[in-house]
């Protein structure tokens, strides 16, 4: 099932969506706005992921990995380690593959900003490695399908370009005012993007149920709305309001919804954290309130998708790479049991390839300008689990 929304009882910020605006956001009888361009789901079938053993029948955009790949990407972990390097060094010099294997990883390239979208890389076993090897894992396979890596909370002053998405206990003793979000903790996450071209996760252990992960299709999305809410739609098209990740508490103001940028494709770009705020930051006093029309279609906006999802359950040593800038994602709440070995885990990576990059429309561009454009040698990769930055967050 996809993601639910907690009722307003648990949450006053509104980042979860309410309950209140899912049956008003179901669509009539006919379409109110028939001209609009409806344009089929690319994401059509329900795919279950994360078990091996796809064979013949494994969908083309999913790889698994045979053992001598395997062997061949342990092999450049011990190579990059006798170069004593930081782990912000990791590109494709500094971790070399076969030439097949750099062609399959570049072939992801062509998936992710082409039609399918997503891809997932299957058979690794992140048991088998330190917390250390896993990072040099992920940057380094990710490196191979996007030229740079982006700082997601540097406008924030956090320089960490691997995030932990995983649930942290909370500190009793931590200063005021430190942020505890979502992606911190086992609730679900509504569906959103995040800012960058490809998010890229790699899961290290799985909770003990729930945690299933989604992607839906921006275009299908705002399609389904502009052909049955085009009030909504329009909404998404106009100027709203974020909230600044930086100290200085600075704001932006530009639209959700970019219909016209892209032919045959709709950018939207919705981090629910910077419009509702989360309840461990709600959105400022300072800022304009969100209308009940903005409410209405934020919402609409995620009820919409969890009937466009495609469901993915992430195994311990999946690695999904996709298309943030045209697919939307949620997350089911989970329950672990650290006892057992079962603590949801992923990393995430937001990436870019600079040769097969959309062009960006123009109110994004500062923000994509703050996330790629810096040094290598700035990068920061925390090891160790630590909570999601609110400059991070989404």
């Amino acid at each position: 099932m996809a993601p639910h929304a907690l009722t307003d009882l648990h949450d006053v910020s509104g980042y979860f969506p309410s309950t209140a605006h899912k049956a008003w956001s179901q669509p009539p009888a006919y379409p109110k706005n028939p001209k609009a361009p409806l344009i089929e789901p690319v994401l059509n079938a329900k795919i279950a992921l994360g078990n091996l053993g796809f064979g013949s029948e494994s969908p083309k955009n999913v790889w698994n990995l045979s053992s001598d790949e395997i062997s061949e990407i342990e092999k450049n972990v011990r190579y990059f380690l006798s170069l004593n390097l930081p782990l912000s060094a990791i590109n494709q010099t500094s971790f070399p593959l076969t030439s097949a294997l750099t062609s399959k990883l570049r072939g992801i390239v062509g998936t992710v900003y082409g039609e399918q979208q997503f891809f997932i890389l299957s058979g690794l076993d992140p048991y088998r490695y330190s917390d250390f090897q896993n990072v040099i894992i992920h940057a380094g396979l990710s490196s191979h399908v996007g030229s740079k890596r982006g700082m997601g909370g540097r406008t924030g002053r956090h320089n960490a370009v691997i995030q932990h998405i995983t649930a942290m206990p909370v500190d009793r003793n931590a200063p005021v005012g430190q942020y505890h979000g979502p992606p911190s903790q086992n609730q679900d996450i509504p569906f959103h993007t995040d800012n960058g071209d490809i998010v890229s996760l790699f899961a290290l252990s799985r909770s003990k149920s729930g945690g299933s992960f989604y992607l839906a299709d921006s275009t299908a999305v705002y399609n389904e709305l502009a052909a049955f809410h085009p009030e909504l739609a329009q909404c998404l098209c106009r100027n709203w309001t974020m909230i600044s990740p930086s100290p200085s508490g600075t704001f932006d103001t530009r639209p959700i919804a970019f219909p016209n940028h892209f032919p045959g494709r709709v950018l939207i770009n919705c981090s629910r954290a910077r419009i509702t705020g989360t309840p461990s930051a709600p959105r400022p006093a300072s800022l304009p309130a969100l209308t009940s029309i903005q409410r209405r279609a934020l919402d609409a906006l995620h009820y919409t998708a969890t009937k466009h999802a495609t469901k993915i359950q992430l195994e311990p040593g999946d690695m999904v790479f996709f298309n943030n800038l045209s697919m939307m994602h949620a997350r089911d709440a989970f329950v672990d049991n650290e006892a057992a070995g079962l603590k949801r885990h992923l990393l995430r990576l937001i990436i870019r390839n600079d040769e097969a990059a959309y062009e960006l429309p123009e109110q994004l561009r500062d923000t994509w300008r703050d996330l790629y454009e810096h040094e290598v040698e700035e990068e920061e990769f925390p090891v160790q689990k630590e909570l999601f930055a609110f400059a991070c967050s989404h």
